[in-house]
């Protein structure tokens, strides 16, 4: 498993949100002030949100434990917040 960059994880959150929705985007990946937390910021039709994702989340989706289904979780309520709040 490579190590735990920001490049690193910026570029498997940008898989496993094009998996989730083909119109949403990833506009930046951001460490947050506590240093085990990143702050991802998605872009859908001119609309912009964010998440708060645990590294220990991108740690187990790069290296096969547990298959990635709690990363997908998360990124799939912040892309679900993107499309219910503003239709």
């Amino acid at each position: 498993m490579p190590r735990l960059t920001l490049e690193v994880a910026e570029e498997a959150l940008r898989t496993v949100v094009q998996l989730l929705d083909k119109r949403v985007q990833l506009m930046a990946v951001n460490q947050t002030k506590k240093k085990d937390v990143y702050r991802v910021t998605l872009l859908k039709e001119g609309r912009t949100g964010s998440a708060k994702i645990k590294k220990d989340l991108i740690k187990e989706y790069l290296s096969g434990e547990g298959k990635g289904n709690e990363l997908r979780k998360a990124l799939g309520r912040a892309v679900s917040h993107l499309s219910i709040k503003y239709r």
